[in-house]
């Protein structure tokens, strides 16, 4: 199975661009930015996802696949698309007065939308990881104290408290809940991922549960042959020094039993007699057995 990452991106890739300004918006906050004159330039580091970025803008502006390679004069809207080779990354260059048009019609920070513009967030500044145990997500916002509080805003919305790790200007959002992690993703509509996650979940939850039944019936059974060795030793003791006299006929029945039988276990002993007992019961004479060997008593 592919890790949980690249399961995102895939399904990210292939996601429809039906509304596209909220996840736009999400990617240009999350992206770093200078300005140049009158435009923005913003980096974006991948280049799968500068092809959703595209995508996304195309759909928004209505234009077609050729589209924001041009150069920007007075009078055009589409931006440039700059490549990078030597750091393998993407650079967007768009008017100001654009992205201000496109917040205003991304729209406020609550509702569906604001899970939308939560997504292009994930995608630029959040990793998901599985530790050998436990679940990790990390969201990563450098410098940005404005991008920070909306991401925070969000998450509350949803009744999620993400761990908070402060480093200079930068801060480090993360979650190790496997229930948010799947929260955020379903919200964010990558349904497919958020499935696969929690099919991880369950598999783990069994082979969990798996290996403390095997543990637990290990320790059991350690425990039985212990006991079962000390009884053994018990008997030959009664054996050795001719002991069989200080036994009630109940005790000594049981004695007879555990010799005749050193791998039985106690509910076993008990159907063996020739007047089955309980398992409580076997163990009751086991105790007395030890007790008048180890302290010489008399029988009762």
């Amino acid at each position: 199975m592919k890790d949980i990452g690249t399961m995102l991106l895939d399904e990210l890739s292939g996601m429809p661009a039906d509304v596209p300004e909220p996840e736009l918006l999400g990617f240009f906050d999350a992206m770093r930015r200078v300005k140049s004159g009158y435009n923005l330039v913003f980096t974006c580091p991948r280049l799968l996802l500068a092809r959703r970025i595209l995508k996304l803008w195309r759909a928004w502006r209505g234009l077609n696949e050729g589209t924001f390679n041009a150069k920007i004069n007075c009078g055009d809207m589409n931006g440039v698309l700059r490549l990078d080779r030597k750091c393998g990354k993407v650079m967007f260059e768009i008017p100001e007065k654009l992205y201000d048009e496109l917040a205003s019609v991304a729209g406020s920070s609550r509702g569906a939308k604001s899970w939308i513009w939560m997504r292009g967030v994930w995608a630029l500044c959040a990793s998901v990881c599985l530790p050998r145990s436990g679940y990790y997500a990390a969201i990563f916002i450098r410098d940005n104290d404005k991008l920070s509080a909306k991401l925070l805003k969000v998450l509350s919305a949803a009744d999620i408290s993400p761990n908070v790790r402060l480093r200079g200007g930068s801060a480090e959002y993360t979650l190790r809940s496997e229930e948010q992690i799947v929260t955020c993703l379903t919200r964010m509509g990558l349904v497919r991922t958020s499935l696969a996650l929690e099919e991880i979940a369950i598999v783990r939850s069994i082979r969990s549960r798996a290996n403390k039944l095997v543990n637990c019936d290990s320790a059991n059974i350690d425990k039985s042959l212990t006991a079962a060795r000390c009884q053994l030793e018990l008997v030959r003791r009664i054996e050795s020094e001719g002991l069989w006299h200080l036994l009630s006929p109940a005790v000594a029945e049981i004695a007879k039993a555990r010799g005749n039988n050193p791998s039985a276990s106690l509910r076993e002993l008990g159907q063996m007699l020739p007047k089955p007992v309980s398992k409580s019961t076997v163990e009751y004479r086991l105790r007395r057995l030890e007790t008048i060997i180890n302290d010489n008593e008399r029988p009762i």
